[in-house]
């Protein structure tokens, strides 16, 4: 946490020293469309019981190189002076992966009894998030505007098999993060037609999430165990904006993202009806995306 206010902090002071500006206050209505390519890591790991031991680390699930086709949408409109509400919506269809699980019987990942590589070429994310903006700089040479609202980010993740061996391998895992969300933006302009757009998204989420490990016939189905936890997130933008004409311009963008939830709980639960309940160590999700595309603006 400690590095991610010095990173903000930063990014605070560079907005403010070099002159930025943001999105022109006389464009009352703007839309964004946009197409490109994310690839994410996510990890998680329980203990073995709800202390955080035996062992502290019993299990732990990496997807890695999850890759797929990203789309997104966004809508900025100017209600009143400075004032202003936007909505957005992302998607990105998952179409490659590799997943690996180990399980440990001593503390600290030693003494491993088990490990399962498989992959995830399906899959998706969703995200949409809503809310309010306020100008606080916009004089032709610079400007600086922040935001706020509520952001709701789904993940659906799988684990398949694509050797044949597990041919009814089709375990899944179904991740939501929610909460709400404090904004910077700001851009520079390098010529006329051209600007550079920076912002910088912190995310204070609640974080649910249940399994179903559909070949483990001890565990209940379609729900087998649910993950609860608090975290936080962080995502950074960049992007050039040229300008074909005052209403039409295109776009092309670099994002990076890191999402992480401080310790929560694992329930498991069994066939029998009885419920597990231990520690969930924490979930990280980390990744980037390169995107273009459109800007339509009035």
């Amino acid at each position: 946490m400690n590095s991610f206010k010095n990173l903000f902090y930063l990014q605070a002071i560079f907005l403010l020293l070099n002159n930025c500006q943001a999105q022109d206050i006389d464009k009352k209505v703007q839309a964004s469309f946009s197409a490109g390519r994310r690839l994410e890591d996510f990890h998680w790991s329980i203990a073995g019981n709800g202390n955080g031991a035996n062992p502290n680390v019993l299990s732990e699930l990496k997807w890695k190189n999850v890759s797929g086709r990203a789309y997104s949408a966004s809508l900025e409109w100017n209600i009143w002076r400075k004032f202003s509400f936007f909505a957005d919506y992302a998607r990105v269809a998952v179409n490659s992966g590799a997943v690996n699980d180990m399980d440990y019987s001593g503390d600290n990942r030693t003494k491993p009894i088990y490990t399962g590589n498989f992959s995830d070429n399906k899959g998706y994310t969703d995200s949409w998030s809503v809310g309010g903006g306020y100008i606080f700089l916009n004089n032709r040479p610079f400007s600086l505007a922040s935001y706020a609202g509520y952001t709701k980010n789904d993940q659906y993740l799988y684990l398949v098999d694509l050797t044949g061996q597990l041919r009814n391998l089709n375990s899944s895992y179904l991740a939501g993060w929610k909460g709400a969300f404090l904004k910077l933006l700001s851009s520079i302009k390098i010529v006329k037609s051209l600007k550079v757009v920076v912002d910088i998204t912190y995310n204070q989420v609640t974080y649910s999430a249940q399994g179903n490990w559909n070949l483990i016939s001890e565990f209940q189905h379609p729900v087998s165990y649910r993950h609860e936890a608090n975290g936080y997130g962080l995502n950074t933008n960049a992007r050039l904006i040229y300008n074909i004409t005052h209403h039409i311009a295109i776009d092309i963008g670099y994002s990076y993202f890191d999402w992480e939830t401080g310790d929560g709980n694992d329930m498991l639960y069994l066939i029998s009806g009885s419920v597990d309940k231990t520690r969930l160590n924490g979930v990280s999700r980390y990744g980037y995306q390169v995107a273009g595309g459109i800007v339509l603006s009035l």
